[in-house]
């Protein structure tokens, strides 16, 4: 097993970031991971978004430098409700581990140091992820639960 260290990322990660990003569609099954035209658009926007304060990226980063993991935390804002008082939400995706570097505690780890940038460094007072069967232990583990309304979405034509 070789070292790694977390850090956050910073826009020169955003090619490496956009990768997981792709792992980790693929491996849930999502069509057109392969279309340059997402990959560019994100790219970009992690270029862009990365030195904010809307979004943190943990990696895991190898010996050699390399980026093999790693976890996405956001800001969401919508109006104050009894759920959320302040209306403020962290919301935690895009978790996901090159396969030669699995089953060492990296996920956890780039989740663990999201959840300290949205604890310690925003307003959000609830965070939400939506959870694949094999990542749904380690987010129990960390202290989410299951709640009584899955997601619907509509894609809006334009």
């Amino acid at each position: 097993m070789s070292a790694w260290t977390t850090r956050r990322a910073t826009a020169a990660d955003a090619a490496a970031v956009v990768e997981l990003r792709a792992l980790m569609f693929s491996a849930m099954g999502v069509r057109g991971v392969d279309d340059p035209g997402w990959r560019e658009a994100a790219t970009a926007w992690f270029e862009r978004e990365l030195d904010g304060g809307r979004a943190c990226v943990v990696v895991a980063v190898d010996a050699d430098g390399q980026v093999v993991a790693g976890a996405m935390g956001g800001l969401r804002f919508e109006t104050p409700s009894p759920v959320n008082p302040n209306g403020v939400w962290g919301l935690v995706n895009n978790v996901a581990t090159q396969p030669r570097a699995r089953r060492r505690g990296l996920a956890r780890a780039c989740v663990v140091g999201v959840l300290d940038w949205l604890r310690d460094e925003t307003a959000a007072t609830v965070v939400e992820l939506f959870a694949t069967g094999e990542g749904a232990g380690l987010y129990e583990e960390l202290g989410f639960a299951p709640t009584a309304w899955s997601a619907m979405r509509l894609r809006l034509d334009r």
